[in-house]
């Protein structure tokens, strides 16, 4: 008999990454995992990282101590320094909040846990499972915004991006890995559609170092939109249900308006208590 797995897959999207923390902490209080692949992309891998450490105490206060925090400065655009403090705000992260990977590892026995990450050379998509390695620098990695981060990050030697920029919804990744059902947890409505953005081109003209990269960021709302097609339009032997806010978030890549954070938050819990209680109908 075919194993048919069953994947779930996590937007990014900054602070707006609340919305998907509502989501994964009802679906542990609901004791709800029937996955056997999780791939995250950019703020998705830290989602995915405490849905699979299996802990909800304190997963909105994660995002709103990013909010709080000193880590973002847009007057660094003139001095070459980081104006997203990226590399700053993870590992004081993880001195406040100590994630266990010991729990990641038990809980994915048998399982894949996927970061998405973005090279910046060749400008492709590559997928690191977790146990390659040390995990901290791929998440960091996956998050990694050109210009917003002048920092580093280095994955065996190599320059690497946000995986968003190569893959940003990794829905054809999980069907080639094997999955038949796959849940897609977005942080943008469902009709949205991808424009390119002021933001691509100052990425792009600050990124003649890496030609393919600068090509990427130039058409980034097609590969955005090319993957919604296939999410429109799966194979036959394929189910893509997504969770989307049913509209446009009020939390912005880098609110810091707490309010509005705990409201998406609150919203995300509604919409997959929405889901699993129709999974119970």
């Amino acid at each position: 008999m075919e194993n048919k797995k069953t994947a779930l897959i996590i937007e990014g999207g900054g602070q707006r990454g609340v919305f998907s923390f509502g989501i994964t902490d009802t679906f542990i209080a609901r004791n709800y995992d029937p996955f056997d692949i999780y791939i995250g992309v950019s703020n998705g891998v830290a989602v995915l990282c405490w849905y699979l450490i299996r802990e909800t105490d304190n997963n909105l206060e994660k995002m709103l101590y990013a909010a709080k925090g000193d880590y973002l400065c847009y007057k660094n655009i003139f001095t070459g320094k980081d104006i997203l403090k990226f590399h700053q705000m993870y590992e004081d992260g993880e001195k406040m909040f100590k994630p266990s990977m010991d729990k990641i590892k038990n809980n994915l026995e048998g399982k894949e846990y996927i970061a998405v990450v973005t090279d910046a050379i060749e400008a492709n998509a590559e997928y690191y499972s977790f146990g390659d390695g040390d995990w901290m620098p791929k998440m960091i990695a996956s998050g990694t915004l050109p210009v917003l981060v002048r920092t580093p990050s280095l994955i065996n030697g190599r320059r690497k991006f946000d995986g968003g920029v190569a893959d940003p919804l990794p829905v054809e990744k999980a069907y080639e890995m094997g999955a038949k059902k796959i849940i897609l947890i977005r942080t943008y409505e469902e009709k949205f559609k991808r424009k390119m953005k002021l933001e691509n081109y100052i990425g792009a003209l600050f990124s003649k170092k890496y030609p393919k990269l600068r090509n990427a960021l130039l058409k980034h709302d097609k590969t955005y939109n090319r993957a919604l097609d296939f999410i429109k339009n799966p194979p036959n032997d394929c189910e893509i249900v997504q969770l989307c806010p049913p509209k446009k978030l009020k939390s912005k890549r880098d609110s810091k308006n707490t309010e509005i954070l705990k409201a998406d938050y609150k919203l995300g819990k509604r919409v997959a208590a929405e889901y699993l209680d129709g999974l119970e109908d």
